[in-house]
């Protein structure tokens, strides 16, 4: 279960000047935006081992781009988690080290959930409002 964001120039406050660029620009403006999106996505995501960054990808497409988080568990982190219960699926007991260092073995862990991390959203709307930064930056070096 993967989780993406668009990008695209949809919806942006200068939308009437972006709906006049040349495809060329457009795209360009696109492509701009998606690096700006997966870099806030990359180095803001949480970092535990850091495999949860390693998996975001960008794909960009004729008018629009994608980030997406390709973890399996990259939507709890979003969403986060109600609590519950954890059981073992192939043993017969749960074993982690303990905040404290000790090895604990048990049968089940009512775990408390997760507080929702919307960091992917949060490098959409950085995108977004970098936006016209971003045109203005594209303008100057394309028009010298």
């Amino acid at each position: 279960m993967s989780f993406s964001v668009e990008v695209s120039t949809r919806g942006l406050e200068f939308d009437d000047v972006v709906q006049k660029l040349s495809g060329p620009l457009r795209q360009k403006l696109i492509e701009r935006l998606a690096d700006v999106a997966w870099a806030q996505a990359f180095w803001n995501a949480p970092r535990r081992t850091g495999k949860l960054a390693s998996t975001i990808t960008k794909e960009v497409g004729e008018g629009e781009a994608a980030i997406e988080v390709l973890a399996p568990y990259a939507m709890y982190v979003v969403k986060g988690t109600r609590p519950h219960i954890i059981r073992p699926i192939n043993a017969s007991v749960l074993a982690f080290q303990s905040a404290s260092g000790k090895m604990v073995f048990t049968r089940l862990v009512h775990h408390p959930g997760t507080k929702p991390n919307p960091w992917m959203q949060r490098a959409a709307e950085y995108a977004r409002n970098k936006a016209e930064e971003t045109f203005a930056e594209l303008w100057l070096e394309l028009t010298g």
